[in-house]
């Protein structure tokens, strides 16, 4: 693509990224997260939320064409990370989210929370890192102004495998067709 020129910068657990395009006209923006896509834009910053010390890679592709494909083009090889997605709450109490993650069966995590907006339907958080060959599951709790957690909303579950096992297969070769067989190993 025709990314010239980009500069970061973090406060906090904040990092605001800015990208300068050679592209002129309307220009679509599609950021990557450690290669996990986080939506598209047409202004060339973007905003992201990692904990403190966390560092993570962020790529961005510039393209003129609106139908771009984004999974197609995405990078290749970054940590496994998740975005939660889930909607709003119908009781009108809620002061927060409190995201918690559990890894292998383990004590649940705070990951964080997130505060409503007036007309805000949807929410989303992406992970920190995920550790290959392990099983994780994440619940949101809505939390009302006196700190009762309400009703805890369980998230799909997912086994991260990255990194899966070689096939093992055997490979036969036939002179008479010049054909090479490959099969499944028993």
């Amino acid at each position: 693509m025709s990314i010239t020129d980009y500069s970061v910068v973090r406060i906090g657990n904040v990092s605001e990224v800015t990208v300068t395009s050679s592209l002129g006209g309307t220009v679509y923006y599609h950021w990557y997260l450690d290669g996990v896509w986080q939506g598209a834009t047409t202004e060339p910053v973007k905003t992201f939320w990692l904990d403190q010390d966390e560092q993570a890679r962020v790529e961005v592709l510039d393209t003129a064409d609106a139908d771009y494909d984004y999974t197609a083009n995405a990078p290749d090889g970054y940590p496994a990370r998740k975005t939660l997605w889930w909607c709003r709450s119908t009781d009108d109490d809620v002061d927060h989210y409190r995201i918690e993650q559990q890894q292998d069966g383990g004590d649940w995590e705070s990951l964080g929370r997130i505060h409503p907006r007036p007309n805000q339907w949807d929410f989303s958080l992406t992970t920190g890192r995920l550790d290959d060959l392990s099983d994780y599951a994440w619940q949101v709790i809505p939390v009302d102004i006196l700190g009762n957690d309400g009703t805890a909303l369980a998230l799909d579950a997912e086994t991260v495998v990255r990194t899966p096992d070689a096939p093992d297969f055997t490979a036969t070769f036939d002179e008479g067709t010049t054909r090479v067989t490959f099969a499944e190993a028993v």
